[in-house]
Parts: structure tokens; sequence; C-alpha cells
């Protein structure tokens, strides 16, 4: 039986309730009031190209991802036509959509999984659902990032269940969701595999979500050229121009010859990461991989904050409270364009990042946000 908390005193379903509906209210009323950026429009060339049958990585080189996310535009875009501006408030509306999902998700993991106290799985869902970062990459930048987020939140979920076995195929799919929406979580499948303590997805079960991602791109094969440029390539900083130096990278000064040597120390970075987490619980596990791509990937965009902030409320520290801070006066000065009396660079963010990640790694045992020490990794 689980002792009572000041938390579970205070936020009671219904007072949470009433914070959630403010908090979606005002996303709701945020994303009301963005009218689009370079990204949107870019958006809107993937949904003519989805809707008329065109091959969308030939139609314009401003498509970086698998092709699914192109059929959901090319929908919403059915939707809208010939309103963009109701096309931008429909991708916008989406995403706040999921990430109500993911909140739910994050107050599941923490009471279900990680045996936290109600208050306490209630305060970490509005902690992420309330987090100004989220709020700004969802509503008033139109991003998706937390749709693939909301999808590998719902494997961990599945992964951490008793019966495994039973749950197995609903992983591999999630996981496979969430490689085929954005591939932000592209190395997550790996964390999943033959884990110290707990059962884990075999070899096969790790492959499926690479192949149907691989294999998605078979009827645009003719633009493999573009695919591999403005897919694969992108995010790893190699082509000129592509994506601006992120991380570690953002602090040195370098030509592109030796740009290559961080795509290098990027993947043994990774590989690090995901061999000295095997014995973690999966959602910190899952946290201090994201944290470690945002330091050491070669290249950023604003939206990359938002990637470790639905597992961060689990784990939640002044750390996170920092980085929150930092990232939200970043943001919002670099989308936004608010004057802030002291301009945040993104440097600040890399340096909180590498600060959170390097505390994660220290931790020997799982204490997820206010509860006691378990061990259910």
């Amino acid at each position: 039986m689980k002792a009572p908390d000041a938390d579970s005193s205070f936020l009671t379903r219904r007072r949470t309730l009433l914070i959630f509906s403010f908090i979606l209210l005002l996303r709701v009323s945020i994303a009301g009031q963005f009218r689009g950026n370079f990204d949107s429009q870019s958006f809107l060339f993937a949904a003519n190209a989805a809707v008329h049958g065109e091959n969308v990585y030939t139609s314009t080189n401003r498509y970086n991802y698998s092709p699914l996310w192109a059929y959901v535009l090319g929908a919403l875009w059915v939707v809208a036509e010939p309103n963009t501006g109701f096309f931008v408030l429909l991708v916008g509306l989406l995403q706040i959509g999921f990430d109500a999902g993911s909140a739910l998700l994050v107050s599941r993991i923490a009471e279900r999984r990680l045996a936290l106290s109600p208050g306490r799985a209630r305060r970490a869902a509005l902690l992420f659902f309330s987090n100004p970062i989220s709020v700004l990459v969802s509503g008033a930048q139109g991003q998706f990032d937390g749709t693939a987020v909301l999808c590998l939140l719902g494997a961990i979920y599945w992964a951490m269940d008793e019966d495994f076995a039973r749950a197995r195929h609903r992983v591999v799919g999630l996981l496979t969701l969430s490689l085929l929406v954005k591939h932000v979580t592209a190395f997550h499948p790996f964390l999943f595999w033959r884990r110290i303590r707990r059962p884990g997805l075999s070899d096969a079960g790790v492959t499926v979500p690479y192949v149907v991602f691989l294999v998605s791109f078979l009827p645009f094969v003719g633009a493999w050229r573009a695919i591999a440029r403005n897919v694969f390539l992108y995010s790893a900083g190699v082509e000129k121009g592509a994506a601006r130096p992120g991380g570690l990278q953002s602090y040195v000064g370098l030509s592109s010859a030796t740009s290559a040597a961080f795509v290098v120390l990027f993947f043994l970075a990774v590989a690090w990461i995901v061999w000295i987490t095997r014995s973690m619980a999966l959602p910190r596990a899952c946290l201090v991989l994201f944290l470690a791509l945002l330091v050491f990937l070669p290249s950023y965009a604003p939206q990359y904050l938002a990637w470790p902030l639905a597992l961060g409320a689990l784990y939640a520290s002044p750390l996170f409270g920092l980085y929150t801070a930092l990232g939200a006066l970043w943001h919002s000065s670099e989308s936004l364009q608010l004057q802030w009396p002291v301009q945040i660079a993104p440097y600040a963010g890399w340096v909180a990042a590498l600060l959170w990640l390097l505390a994660e790694i220290r931790r020997r045992e799982d204490r997820p946000f206010g509860g006691a020490i378990t061990s259910s990794a």
C-alpha cells in the first residue's frame, strides 16, 4: 500500500484536470496565433505532393523524413485546402493532441511502471505538458518531434509490462511507428535489446523497425540520391549548408573536411551510451540517449530541445529546470524573435544538456522524480 504524500493531497484528479485544461487552452491559443514559418511552407509542399501522387523527394528538396509524415500532411491539406492558415493550425492542433497523449503516458509510466504515487505521477505529467519548450515547439513552431516521442513512450510502457512476451509485438510496432513518423528515435530501439535484469527484444525484434523504415522508401527509390541527401545525410551535417553545427561541434570552428571526425565521435558516443545504460530503468536510459544526441549530434534545430522533456519530467531535477529555462529563452528568441534583456545563445542550451547528461550518467540507481529508489529495470 502506497503511503499518502503531499502531491496526492494537492493534485487530486479534479485539480489535475483543471490545470491540464488551462494549459491545453493556452496551448491552443498559442497555436491559433501561429501563422506559419519556413517549415510550415515545407510541410505544405510535401502535402501537395502527397495529394497529387507525386514523388515527394523529387518535388521538393525540403522534405527530410520518411514518407508517412507526407501522407499525414496530405490528409490535413485535403481538409484545409485552400486555406493555408487552417492547414498550419491543423498541424499545430495535431501536435498538441499528441503531446496530451504523451502527458498521459508519462503519468502511466510513473505510476504503473516506476511505482510513484498518483499525485507524483500527475505532477510529472503536468511538468511535461506545461513545459515552455514543448509548448513552443508544437504550438508556436508547428514541429512534430513529439509524435515520435509519443510512440517511444508507448514502447517504453509496454516493454516494462510484467508479461513482456505478451507485449513484445506492441513494443516492436510502436518503435517502428516512431521511426516512420520522424527518425529522431533512430537509435532508441537498441536500448530495448537484451537488457540486464529485464527481458529485452531479440535481434530480429530490434531489426524490424529499421527494415520497415528502409522498405518505406521503396516506392520512391528512383529518387534515392535525394533521399540519401535530404533524409540520411541532413542531420549528419556533412551536406554543405544543410544544417547548422550542433552540440560540441558548435563550439569549434571547423572545416567541412574535419566534420567527419564529429560524425565518428557521434556514433562512438551513441554506442557507449547504449552499452552503459543496459542496467538502467528503460525510461532513464532513453532520457540519457536523448541528452547524448543533443550533445553529440553534428547538427541542430530548435525543436531538438523538446526530445528529452517527457522522460525528463519523470526524473526532474534542478538541471531539468536549468535546461528548460535556458532552452525556452533561446527558443523564444530564435523562433518568435523575442528580444530578452539577456540574449541566450544556443551554446547555453548545449551546456545545460551536457551537465544534465553527466548528472544522469553518474546516478547509480533509478530515483524517479520525488520517489524512492526502484529497481524496475
